[in-house]
């Protein structure tokens, strides 16, 4: 990466951008490390595995649609809903990786996040997350999922990425409720 007293010339494509900029804006690059970030691996954490939690679980009865998570570093709360598979990772435009659940503000790199690093979806009224073969692992209340196996989540779970925290409330909706989520 070059940068000049009027901007910023991407490595990648060699497009001149303002001055702080972080992401090209002809290729989306990330430009104050000069390119594409990877995620670094941190040491084994020495947890151990979760089981998976079957669909019957006496836990998981409810009626849950919607889920808010808090992020708990950063106290920001997103609210999400059941109607798709929602991706959780870090934005990476240049590669087309464009998550629902975006941690690149909340130092997703800095606390492992691997782009495509999670995913959550509900099925008959209940949520699973599943890590996506992620860098630095997913955790369900300090216990390391397996990768591509779903984990059913419940109400007050902590899911932990890499380092960074999530709290899990789920929520019962409404049609009204629903809508306002999109």
């Amino acid at each position: 990466m070059t940068e000049r007293t009027d901007g910023i010339v991407c490595p990648s494509c060699a497009k001149l951008n303002l001055p702080g900029t972080l992401f090209c804006v002809q290729c989306g690059t990330y430009l104050p490390s000069g390119g594409p970030l990877r995620t670094e691996q941190f040491p084994d954490q020495h947890l151990q595995r979760a089981r998976p939690r079957v669909m019957g679980d006496a836990q998981g009865e409810g009626r849950a649609l919607g889920i808010e998570i808090e992020i708990l570093t950063t106290h920001r709360k997103v609210l999400l809903s059941a109607d798709s598979e929602i991706l959780i990772g870090r934005l990476d435009a240049a590669h087309g990786v464009f998550p629902e659940l975006d941690l690149t503000s909340d130092s997703g790199l800095e606390h492992g996040i691997s782009r495509r690093h999670a995913r959550m979806y509900a099925r008959e009224d209940k949520w699973y997350i599943e890590d996506l073969d992620s860098t630095n692992g997913t955790y369900v209340n300090d216990e390391r999922l397996t990768a591509y196996l779903p984990y059913a989540i419940h109400d007050g779970d902590t899911l932990t990425l890499g380092t960074l925290r999530l709290h899990v409330i789920l929520r019962g909706e409404t049609s009204q409720e629903a809508d306002d989520l999109l």
